[in-house]
């Protein structure tokens, strides 16, 4: 905007000065036009009284009509008129004149037009014409009062001219080198204020359309040099109730304590440390954003602070935050009650167990009852971790396997479980699977597998292998000999396979001499139901 502004000013001065000459120019010729009539003799009325006439009254009316004419028009009247009036002064003079013509005239054309080309060639006109006029007063078919043939020979008269050319010539060039350098350099501030207004036009498009915010340039005294955005724009404000304010004043008054918290990010970020954070004003929520403006010398000179609303995307995320409580509540009534009804049904099944003397009846009654209760496990780890999805493993097995033991190591037998898991949660859908096998692989480890009271072990690892999980389980016991036999009519190996169908598991049995149980399944899979008809 400040070259658009000197640019402006050189035009109007040059229009100023060029007027100035006009009149300046107009009045001198007719003072003097009027000065050579006194007194007043007839005989001078002849050609050279039209030339000044015509000259004068030409350069009157151009002055008369100078706001209408651009400055170019009335330089090329002035040049004009310039040469008829050394017309006019070679016809009254004789050859005398060439003495101010050439070294006064000639290089104030060269100003005044900035073009050295055009320059030369009035210059060179304005010598052809006075050698053609010298050459008519020589030989006498042209006569002057001002003209004494015997006074200078034309030879004489011929090496003047030469002689006062070359200092016109001189005095011209350097005049037109020093113009052509300013002239280029107007050029070139055109074309860059140009450029430069076109990427101010771009630049303030970018910032008044710059989404929910407010976009400020802010300079050292904390004073507002720019401002913009799309909130800026919407709220209706002006840029004068902003531009040149401290932001003290303007946030003070509004917005109190939080002001100081603004204030204080500002000052911080002229020290080269950008700051980031959120403030409520007038019911409002605003996320300040600052960064630092660098000088080519790295000099700190101002701050750009971006502040957009984000009332919505908060007021969106309380939304949100009350639904998913809401619905955490809910999911952990579900998965409590689930357990509660689970362990009345187990409650139930001990109950029935109590009245029965059948040890084999027994047995089976309370391998069902911690089935269920295995499953009711798992809703109670997620009722108590508050987390839906994911199930504490390590802490699952470990309670389950204490569970079976003394729910179904009737015999007391001393057996030592030593867990090896390094995968710290699983999803439900892992979960309840797992569970079951584990129910089933401890219940026959303890009532099946161990034939003495000392020295047996079980082992239980779970371990992450690059997309899988792979789980071996293991005991010390005395093995299954004829194992497709034994396991064919068993509900608890029936069901085993049929959950690790459902968790897409690879699984190998080793049962000679002790029982072993290795599998891997997908640790991303979805489980799916599995068919109670196998």
């Amino acid at each position: 905007m400040k070259e658009t502004s000197f640019l402006n000013q050189t035009d109007s001065l040059k229009n100023e000065l060029i007027d100035k000459i006009l009149l300046t120019g107009t009045s001198i010729g007719f003072a003097v036009f009027l000065v050579s009539l006194f007194p007043f003799d007839s005989s001078v009325i002849n050609l050279d009284l039209v030339f000044d006439i015509g000259g004068i009254g030409a350069l009157f009316i151009t002055y008369f009509f100078r706001k209408r004419i651009s400055a170019a028009g009335k330089t090329n009247m002035i040049i004009a008129m310039i040469y008829v009036l050394v017309v006019s002064d070679l016809l009254e003079n004789g050859l005398f004149t060439p003495d101010t013509t050439l070294i006064v005239i000639v290089p104030f054309l060269s100003i005044l037009i900035y073009n050295f080309r055009i320059t030369i060639s009035i210059y060179s006109f304005c010598v052809i014409t006075i050698v053609f006029i010298g050459s008519l007063f020589n030989s006498g078919i042209i006569t002057s009062p001002g003209f004494d043939p015997e006074g200078i020979s034309i030879l004489r008269w011929i090496e003047q001219v030469l002689v006062l050319s070359v200092v016109t010539f001189v005095i011209t060039l350097f005049l037109n080198k020093y113009n052509i350098t300013v002239n280029t350099l107007i050029s070139d501030l055109k074309n860059q204020n140009e450029a430069l207004a076109e990427r101010e036009h771009l630049l303030a498009k970018v910032l008044n359309n710059f989404p929910r915010s407010f976009l400020s340039v802010i300079d050292r005294n904390l004073k507002i040099v720019s401002i913009g955005g799309e909130e800026f724009l919407n709220g209706e404000f002006k840029e004068e109730d902003f531009i040149g304010k401290p932001v003290q004043e303007l946030f003070r008054e509004s917005y109190g304590k939080e002001a100081f918290k603004i204030i204080e990010a500002y000052e911080a970020t002229f020290n080269n440390n950008p700051q980031e954070f959120e403030v409520k004003l007038s019911n409002k929520y605003f996320q300040f954003k600052t960064m630092p403006l660098f000088t080519s010398d790295g000099i700190i000179h101002s701050i750009v602070s971006v502040t957009e609303n984000i009332t919505e995307r908060i007021e969106s995320q309380k939304m949100i935050e009350e639904n998913l409580n809401e619905k955490n509540v809910l999911l952990q009534e579900i998965h409590h009650r689930v357990k509660n009804n689970l362990a009345v049904v187990s409650g139930l099944l001990q109950l029935q167990s109590f009245k029965i003397s059948d040890s084999r009846t027994k047995f089976i009654l309370g391998k069902s009852t911690n089935r269920i209760l295995s499953i009711a496990k798992v809703h109670e780890m997620l009722y108590e971790a508050k987390n839906f999805n994911k199930i504490p493993f390590k802490k699952y097995i470990e309670e389950l396997a204490q569970m079976i033991l003394s729910s179904m190591n009737d015999e007391g037998k001393n057996i030592n479980i030593q867990i090896n898991i390094n995968v710290n949660y699983l999803n439900i859908n892992h979960g309840v699977p797992l569970g079951i096998i584990f129910n089933e692989l401890i219940t026959n480890s303890v009532k099946y597998g161990f034939t003495e009271q000392e020295g047996n072990s079980i082992f239980i690892s779970v371990e992450p292998d690059q997309k899988d999980i792979r789980v071996i389980y293991m005991d010390n016991g005395i093995g299954i000999d004829d194992f497709e036999s034994a396991t064919s009519k068993s509900l608890g190996f029936t069901l085993i396979e049929s959950l690790m169908h459902q968790i897409e598991a690879e699984f190998i049995y080793d049962t000679k001499d002790r029982f072993k149980l290795s599998f891997t399944f997908p640790a991303n899979s979805e489980s799916g139901s599995f068919p109670l008809s196998r």
